[in-house]
C-alpha cells in the first residue's frame, strides 16, 4: 500500500515537471510591442523622457553656479499649447548676452548675430522671458538664416520646431516628448551645440518613432531621435567664453561676379647685364599703408524724444525699459550721422 501510494506521488511530481517544462518558459518576445511601462518610462538613463500620466508636463533645469540655463523638457498634446498672443519683446538678458549686427552676403547687407534663444519654443512652453529657458544662440542656430526666418534649413532649431508642431496637430490624441539640452564646454557662458530629443507617445503609453526628414536624426533602440545642432555662423568668430563675437572673413555665399582668370606668369632665362648696359640700384620699396575696410550704414536706426536724443539705437529690443516707445523715430544711419548723432555705446 505505501509503495502504491509513493509511485502516485512520484507520477504526480513528473507530470508537473513536464508542465513547467512545456508552458512556464516561453515567452515569444518578437512579437511584444514597444510600450512605456512604469519602469521604462521613468525619467532615468534608460531613454530620458518624462513618466507619461496623460497630462501636461514642463520641467525645467535650475541655472547653475555660472547663470547658465540647462536642459528643458515638455511632454504635452495638441490642445496645451499656449493660446495666449505672445510678448513682442524679450527683456531677460542670458547669461554672456552680447550682440553684433555683423554683415553677410555680398550686398553688405547686416544683421543681428545672437538670438534670445528658447531651449522649448514658445509654441510649446508658453514662457517668454524665462531665463531657465533661455540662452545666447546665434540667428543662424535659432532661425535658420542670418536675417528673419527659414524653417527649410536643418541647421536651425526653426526646423524642427515647425515639423513638431505639425506633427501634434496632425496627431491630436497623441502626446510629443521634447527635450532641448545646450552644451558647454568648461565655464563658457555661450553653448557650443544644442541638443533636440524628441519622441510620440500614444494614449496607451506606446513610444512612437517621428522621422522630420533631417540628415541629422539618428534615433536609438526605443525609438527616441535625436539632433545635434552647432550654435555657431559663418559670419563671425565667436568667444564662447565671454559670448563677444568679431567678423569672420568667411563668405556666407558664394560670389554672385565671376573672377577673372589670372595671366599665366611667363618666366624668362635671366641675362646678366651687357658691359655697356648700367645696372640701375634697385628702390626701397615703400610701405603700403593698410586701408580702413569701409564699414556698412545701417538702413534704420531708432531715436528716442522725437528724433531729438543725441544717440541712436540699431534694435528697439536694446533701448531701455523706460523708453517712451511712441515717441522714438526711424532715420537712416547716415541721416542720424549728418545730425550730429552718435551710436549709442551701450548696444
Amino acid at each position: 500500500m505505501k509503495e502504491k501510494r509513493n509511485g502516485r506521488i512520484r507520477l504526480f511530481a513528473l507530470l508537473v515537471l513536464v508542465f513547467t517544462l512545456g508552458f512556464g518558459f516561453s515567452v515569444d518576445t518578437s512579437k511584444q510591442p514597444l510600450t512605456v511601462s512604469s519602469q521604462v518610462a521613468q525619467a532615468d538613463e534608460n531613454n530620458g523622457i518624462l513618466a507619461f500620466n496623460g497630462q501636461k508636463q514642463f520641467v525645467m533645469d535650475e541655472k547653475d553656479q555660472l547663470g547658465r540655463a540647462h536642459s528643458a523638457h515638455i511632454q504635452l498634446q495638441d490642445k496645451d499649447e499656449p493660446k495666449q498672443k505672445r510678448e513682442p519683446r524679450l527683456t531677460y538678458n542670458p547669461v554672456g548676452w552680447h550682440n553684433y549686427k555683423l554683415s553677410y552676403g555680398n550686398k553688405g547687407k547686416k544683421a543681428w548675430l545672437f538670438h534670445r534663444g528658447h531651449l522649448v519654443g514658445y509654441q510649446f512652453s508658453g514662457l517668454s522671458n524665462e531665463g531657465k529657458n533661455l540662452v545666447p544662440l546665434t540667428a543662424w542656430t535659432n532661425s535658420g538664416n542670418y536675417s528673419g526666418t527659414a524653417d527649410s534649413n536643418n541647421e536651425g532649431m526653426l526646423y524642427y520646431e515647425k515639423r513638431l508642431d505639425s506633427w501634434l496637430a496632425t496627431h491630436p490624441h497623441y502626446w510629443l516628448d521634447y527635450k532641448v539640452t545646450p552644451v558647454y564646454e568648461g565655464d563658457e557662458l555661450i553653448p557650443r551645440q544644442v541638443i533636440l530629443q524628441y519622441v510620440g507617445i500614444d494614449q496607451e503609453g506606446n513610444l512612437l518613432r517621428i522621422n522630420l526628414g533631417s540628415p541629422k536624426e539618428s534615433v536609438d533602440a526605443y525609438g527616441i531621435t535625436t539632433v545635434t545642432l552647432d550654435n555657431y555662423s559663418k559670419n563671425a568668430t565667436i568667444d564662447y567664453v565671454k559670448g563677444t563675437a568679431t567678423p569672420s572673413l568667411v563668405p556666407t555665399e558664394p560670389s554672385s561676379q565671376a573672377q577673372p582668370a589670372s595671366p599665366p606668369v611667363e618666366t624668362q632665362p635671366s641675362q646678366a647685364p651687357q658691359p655697356s648696359q648700367s645696372v640701375e640700384p634697385a628702390q626701397p620699396v615703400q610701405p603700403v599703408e593698410p586701408t580702413e575696410p569701409s564699414r556698412q550704414l545701417a538702413p534704420v536706426v531708432y531715436v528716442a524724444r522725437n528724433g531729438s536724443a543725441d544717440v541712436y539705437w540699431y534694435s528697439l529690443d536694446n533701448m531701455p525699459r523706460n523708453t517712451n516707445f511712441s515717441k522714438v523715430v526711424q532715420m537712416s544711419e547716415e541721416q542720424a550721422l549728418s545730425l550730429g548723432k552718435r551710436h549709442t555705446s551701450k548696444e
